[in-house]
């Protein structure tokens, strides 16, 4: 509704249309408790600006000295999410501030004009309200009046924070929410209760304000509400705040909790900073996910298995005491078996539908940082996961159920091939389901494509790397020099024509930039003096006289490029540069501001931002030849941050700091091939939130996946050993029956082999109690441990001997005496040196001699393809197979000489001593590599460097 003239007029305002001092009023923006924000031309630098006027009721010296403060405390944020001051000054006697104009409406207009944003939207406009606020928080900046009418959306999208009218430096950790007239200072729907109370306020504070601004945008409507202020101000401090799904169901069940948490009465209950909170909120944005790769997959599926197989153990060992006993159950085909059986599966669906469809993901998937979605990137929900965990679960147990039914003890009488058929069948089952697997579908398998679900890597928010703390102490001003309202405190840089100077403003107590040109240059163009995006250097003012010739811009932390390249940059910063300044050319190109492209025009602001400039920075002279095309301009600028090169200048060409990873090398090969800057953008964008480098640990990631197998199998065979004396105790003989007929299948070299005659014999005089006694010799361990032709063979020895001779004992004792001491097959497993024993064989038979193998013929194993790393040499080239063959022989080679030291030179160790100095070798070797910076032993020998794929 339009405000009458008089309203103006009598709340000292200007009227639309009128000129105000310097400013042409063009409408009015809207109204606060201060005064009121207008549209306006500033008729001396030609920028449209958004005016804030003090009201002449409110004006008073402590209103004053709080609208100057806003100023001041706004203007000291220099950030691409917060809302841009260009000056403060009194007009007529009024007190108002210059600001950025952002064109686009606040986001209170935009959901009262269309409603509640989509959930993907609303994340993206808090996630760049928390990076404003992040920027106010560094320099001491608290807000104190976050809210959906006080953030701003651009034409392009992006969203900033403004009217730092409550704003606070956190020197001055309290001030009442009450002034002595009664005026709230702040938004009870959106204030924290602390700031309510008057209590002492950090960030913490402000987090509960973008809780409650998410709130809005999601539901439209404010968390808590009230008949009156009172009500209002009772339900904030006493009630916890309802979730916004309640409101709308379809809010992703973990962005509500995000929501719930930010609106904890107690500040300690709230995250603990931004930068936490960011990343909890960054799955939910509108960037589309990561499909999850086949390797993350494997590994979150193995751990799900391992965690379900132990949990189905302990609930074995409770209730049945002994898993032989669940066997001989099974056998029986007994109903309490079966129950189990059945529970068993019903455990396993029941664990994925659960956990997968209301949470997105069970335990391995969550540590994998991996969610089930449906194509809303929302939880599947219980029946659609269960539908999943069907077709994945059931589905490779039905060849086994199709031959055998439910009688487990034809497939345990079996043979030994036919058993290793079946449990190859159910592999091949799990394959096939994965056969639909391409690039192209999102890695989608069957059960995905069926249940219209995919499977996605949670978005991981890469930092910016920095280069440098933001100053926040003001100068001490002591020059007399002064050029227009700045005071200089230094000389930047000097060429033949141009001269920098370093300038600060009293008033608003920032530094700016002050560029002095020779008489009759010409002035900035209209068109640059507006331009305020984040890759440009902002105009702020500048006089064209005979007596002065300046521009003066806003000062930036940081370095030239050109100086930077002095040392080589790593991927992880320069990947960020090149994103920056690919978007301010394709923004230049479209309104026409697209400046000179050259290296010596770019400048790298302190907190990791490129931006373009519109002449050489200062201290540059210029000299750097122009590169035409955003092409050129863009690859030069990443050979020279990571090879330390310049065009046009003798420069030695240096080798990477870091090699980068793949995916980057790739990008820099195709990156001249690019036919815009848009081609860039949409290449880059998606590297910005891949690792850049092979961490410490996920070397020592890489390192556990070899020693996990290993480790199992140690646990495995430990324990099993237990369970097999137990029930060799209850029955005893048929562990050393099943011995003695292997060594008679599989004699051993250089003994002399007894007679079958002789093994007969012997067989049927000490083991005719174990044979006869069908219950033992037919149960379902006897059944699985013998079986075809040493099962006949038994049966058979004692059927055509049954009453041998003392002679016939006699000479079968001694012709079986050679070998009689093999047949306890328990023994060994009790000594001390098994558990190490199975650890290094294991190690050497399952794990190092595969990842020979595979490291010549592809590369690398499957550790390495499950945690996404490679190898390249130090100019980023891929390394060659047998380099990587040595790199693995390097690794491997101290289980092997170890075990050559003790053999070539008879070191007097024994077993258990050698086992122990290779696993003591081994593990100090591992603990040494991951600990050293970047890349371990083997790497450093063989001129390896680990990087992402």
């Amino acid at each position: 509704m339009a405000i009458p003239a008089a309203a103006f007029a009598s709340r000292g305002l200007p009227q639309p249309g009128e000129q105000f001092g310097p400013y042409r009023i063009v409408r009015l923006l809207g109204e606060g408790g201060m005064g009121a924000a207008f549209e306006a031309d500033d008729l001396e630098s030609g920028r449209r600006v958004a005016l804030k006027v003090l009201s002449h009721k409110l004006d008073s010296p402590e209103a004053r000295e709080r609208f100057f403060r806003e100023g001041r405390l706004a203007a000291s944020i220099n950030h691409p999410n917060s809302v841009y001051v260009f000056g403060t000054e009194e007009v007529g006697g009024t007190p108002v501030i210059s600001m950025e104009l952002v064109s686009g409406g606040t986001l209170q207009d935009r959901v009262k004009a269309h409603g509640t944003l989509p959930v993907g939207e609303a994340v993206d406009a808090v996630l760049q309200i928390i990076a404003g606020l992040e920027a106010a928080e560094r320099i001491g900046v608290l807000h104190r009046d976050v809210k959906p009418s006080n953030c701003f959306r651009d034409v392009d999208g992006t969203v900033k924070i403004g009217d730092f009218g409550l704003s606070i430096s956190t020197a001055i950790r309290t001030e009442p929410a009450l002034t002595v007239t009664g005026a709230f200072l702040g938004t009870p729907a959106f204030c924290s209760p602390e700031q309510l109370r008057g209590d002492e306020l950090n960030a913490r504070s402000d987090m509960y304000s973008v809780g409650a601004t998410l709130f809005y945008l999601l539901t439209g409507r404010t968390p808590f509400e009230g008949k009156n202020p009172v009500q209002l101000l009772a339900t904030v401090l006493e009630q916890r705040a309802p979730s916004p799904r309640k409101l709308r169901p379809n809010i992703p069940p973990g962005l509500a909790k995000i929501v719930l948490r930010c609106l904890e009465k107690q500040p300690a209950e709230r995250f603990k900073n931004y930068r936490e909170l960011a990343q909890a909120l960054a799955p939910y944005g509108s960037a589309a996910p990561t499909p999850a790769t086949l390797g993350l997959r494997f590994l979150a599926g193995t751990l799900d298995l391992l965690l379900l197989n132990t949990l189905n153990l302990l609930i074995a060992l409770v209730v049945f005491g002994n898993p032989m006993t669940l066997m001989d159950l099974a056998y029986q085909r007994s109903p309490q078996a079966l129950g189990w059986m059945l529970t068993g599966l019903c455990l396993s669906l029941f664990y994925y539908a659960l956990f997968e469809g209301l949470w997105g993901a069970a335990a391995g998937k969550a540590l994998c940082r991996l969610r089930v979605v449906r194509q809303d990137n929302n939880p599947p929900g219980f029946l659609r996961a269960l539908s999943r965990t069907v077709i994945c679960v059931v589905t490779p147990m039905l060849p086994y159920w199709i031959i055998y039914g439910g009688n487990p003890k034809s497939y345990l009488a079996g043979s030994s091939a036919t058993q290793y058929v079946m449990a190859f069948s159910f592999y091949l089952v799990l394959a096939l389901l994965f056969s639909t697997v391409r690039r192209t579908n999102g890695y989608g398998a069957i059960q995905d494509l069926m249940t219209q679900t995919r499977v996605i890597s949670r978005a991981a928010l890469a930092a910016r790397p920095v280069l440098a703390e933001n100053e926040t102490m003001p100068p001490a001003v002591q020059s007399k020099s002064v050029v227009g309202p700045y005071h200089v405190l230094e000389t930047l840089g000097q060429s033949a024509e141009v001269e920098w100077w370093l300038g600060y403003d009293l008033r608003l107590l920032r530094k700016v930039w002050i560029r002095v040109v020779p008489p009759g240059s010409s002035a900035v163009p209209a068109s640059m003096r507006s331009v305020g995006r984040a890759g440009r250097l902002r105009w702020l003012t500048g006089r064209r006289s005979p007596e002065e010739n300046w521009d003066a811009f806003e000062a930036v932390s940081g370095r030239p490029l050109v100086n930077l390249v002095e040392a080589t940059q790593p991927w992880s910063q320069v990947r960020f540069w090149l994103y920056d300044l690919a978007n301010e050319i394709s923004a230049a190109r479209k309104d026409g501001t697209l400046p000179v492209l050259a290296l010596d025009r770019v400048w790298i602001t302190g907190d990791g931002r490129a931006k373009l400039l519109d002449f050489p920075a200062p201290g540059m002279d210029g000299k750097l030849s122009p590169l035409g095309s955003a092409q050129p301009f863009l690859s030069e600028a990443a050979a020279a941050a990571l090879e330390g090169r310049l065009v046009g200048v003798a420069k030695t060409v240096r080798v990477l700091a870091t090699p980068p990873p793949l995916h980057a090398r790739d990008f820099l090969n195709r990156l001249p091939q690019f036919t815009d800057a848009e081609a860039v953008i949409n290449a880059i964008k998606p590297l910005l939130q891949r690792p850049a480098e092979v961490s410490r640990w996920r070397r020592t990631a890489i390192i556990a996946g070899c020693l996990v197998f290993p480790l199992l199998a140690c646990l495995g065979m430990t324990f099993g050993s237990m369970f097999l004396e137990r029930w060799n105790r209850s029955n005893p003989g048929l562990m050393e029956l099943n011995m003695l007929l292997h060594q008679r299948a599989q004699p051993l070299k250089g003994r002399t082999q007894p007679s079958d005659r002789q093994f007969a014999i012997y067989i049927s005089h000490h083991y005719r109690a174990v044979i006869t006694n069908d219950a033992v010799w037919s149960s379902a361990f006897a059944l699985a441990l013998i079986k075809g032709d040493a099962r006949r063979f038994a049966g058979q020895c004692v059927a055509e001997n049954p009453s041998p001779t003392d002679k016939e004992i006699a000479e079968t004792e001694e012709a079986l005496g050679s070998i009689r001491g093999t047949t306890d097959s328990l023994n060994f497993m009790k000594r001390p040196w098994f558990p190490l024993a199975i650890v290094m064989a294991t190690l050497a038979i399952y794990v190092a001699v595969p990842a020979l193998i595979a490291a010549l013929l592809f590369r690398g194993g499957l550790v390495l393809l499950i945690a996404g790393v490679t190898f390249v040499r130090r100019d980023g080239a891929r390394a060659s197979r047998l380099r990587v063959f040595w790199r693995a022989v390097l690794a491997w080679c101290p289980l092997l000489l170890v075990w050559l030291l003790v053999m070539m030179l008879k070191m007097p160790l024994g077993t258990f001593g050698a086992v122990l100095l290779a696993s003591l070798l081994a593990s100090g070797l591992a603990i040494l590599s991951a600990a050293l910076p970047q890349r371990g032993l083997p790497d450093r020998l063989a001129g390896t460097w680990p990087v992402p794929r």
